[in-house]
């Protein structure tokens, strides 16, 4: 009886209808909210409304980011390599997975990202519980995931500028992920990674992984095998060494990367509920017309460790003279809303100039200030304008910048770190752990292509 290939074969010619219309929803999405920076960012509204920010798991009205994060994007660079990413893997991996299973991976890879986001936050420090974070690029990761198990033997063109000309050349695709992923648990744990959050990255990747057991298609992947080793000469059976997956130096860094990921939950688990209770700022402001965005994390009674903990000099100048004025925090003003018009205020500031300390006074007025306060006297929200002068340090000199006009709007909350460390270090340890028993005794059963 020879091998008869089933009269369903034309799916295996699929138009990648999930894979596509993901990349069609992100753009369109894009442009819907980038269209007033010129389709170049997104617009700060955005970013506020939609973004996943750890720091509101423990608000269940605000878990709808976890879906919208996916689908925002910073900049025209971060959305034009996310859907070159999403376009190159993400076909074969509908290829395997088909449509539907493939769009559960997407998103349920997108959602284990920011769990692994939340759960690493604290590397970070404490502002990382407060930055939004938005993208595909955790959910791509899991399909990135997916493809290193069922595509590892396959090739793919690397191109490197070298002197502004790309120098390109074949990598098998299970070296260049590896290494991919290798630099996001480096670049964690080594704090380097800026602003990216590479967490997210591996814990999608991660995820991708752990969910093949669930999600994968035999048929589909019996298929794919068939066709992809088909020889002119009739076989009923593929050799076995088709069935081959990962190799046995790429299941060793793995397994290194990937333990690391899991003591480092388990860490998270039991350091967490020393972190305790800290106080999260969402800062938004114009600057002479200039919008900025910021945000700011401390833990009290420290009030003034949020000085540390400022991305932006214009938000420190901010925060620096509504403290001085005493509204920032002042248990007088605990539990109590208030309201102030054309008040004068002066600061004092020590500078260091040429070797030398200099005490420098700046004059400001609040034209207009209204904040209400929590019962330990710290700043809940506020709306106001504040007009002042900058002070600019040369290396000999200082002088004052002319009059500068702040409108702001202030958002602080209660965040027990703690509690979402604790339970968000205990998912990604266990997503880890089920993707580490995955890669290294169940490869086989996924791959095409095998690495060996």
């Amino acid at each position: 009886m020879g091998l008869g290939i089933p009269t369903t074969m034309p799916e295996f010619r699929p138009k990648h209808r999930a894979t596509i219309s993901l990349i069609v929803i992100n753009s369109i999405i894009y442009l819907a909210t980038s269209y007033n920076n010129f389709f170049l960012s997104v617009s700060d509204y955005w970013v506020t409304v939609g973004g996943f920010s750890p720091s509101l798991l423990t608000h269940t009205d605000q878990w709808y980011r976890f879906l919208t994060s996916m689908f925002l994007h910073a900049d025209i660079f971060h959305i034009f390599f996310n859907m070159y990413f999403l376009f190159f893997a993400g076909r074969a991996v509908e290829d395997a997975l088909g449509s539907t299973r493939f769009i559960f991976l997407y998103l349920i890879s997108g959602l284990a990202a920011s769990i692994f986001h939340s759960a690493y936050s604290f590397i970070g420090g404490l502002t990382s519980y407060a930055i939004p974070a938005i993208g595909a690029s955790g959910a791509i990761s899991g399909v990135l995931g997916a493809y290193l198990l069922f595509y590892p033997g396959t090739s793919l063109v690397v191109c490197i500028p070298v002197f502004f000309f790309p120098l390109c050349f074949p990598m098998r695709a299970s070296l260049y992920i590896l290494f991919w992923f290798a630099m996001q648990v480096i670049y964690g744990f080594a704090r380097i990674a800026g602003g990216v959050a590479v967490f997210a990255h591996a814990g999608g990747f991660l995820a991708g992984i752990a969910l093949l057991p669930i999600l994968a298609n035999r048929r589909r992947i019996g298929l794919l095998r068939i066709i992809t080793h088909a020889t002119s000469i009739p076989f009923l059976r593929l050799p076995s060494s088709y069935y081959r997956g990962l190799s046995s130096t790429t299941k060793a860094v793995m397994s290194f990367l990937t333990i690391a990921l899991i003591l480092g939950g388990a860490y998270t688990v039991i350091a967490a509920p020393s972190v305790g209770r800290v106080k999260v700022a969402t800062i938004q402001y114009t600057l002479d017309g200039t919008p900025y965005i910021d945000y700011v994390a401390f833990r009290p009674p420290d009030f003034e460790s949020y000085r540390t903990t400022m991305a932006l000099q214009e938000t420190r100048v901010l925060l620096n003279r509504l403290a001085a004025a005493s509204l920032l925090y002042d248990l007088k003003k605990a539990s109590k809303t208030i309201e102030i018009r054309d008040q004068e205020i002066r600061t004092e500031h020590e500078i260091s100039v040429g070797g030398r300390t200099v005490k420098v006074s700046v004059d400001s007025r609040i034209e207009y200030f209204r904040g209400s306060y929590g019962k330990d006297g710290i700043l809940a929200q506020a709306n106001g304008t504040l007009v002042t002068r900058v002070i600019y340090i040369t290396q000999t000199n200082y002088y004052l910048s002319d009059p500068v006009r702040y409108e702001f709007l202030v958002n602080s909350m209660d965040v027990n770190v703690g509690f979402i460390s604790r339970y968000t270090g205990l998912l990604s340890l266990l997503i880890a752990a089920i993707a580490q028993l995955t890669f290294l005794t169940r490869d086989w059963e996924f791959s095409i292509v095998a690495e060996e």
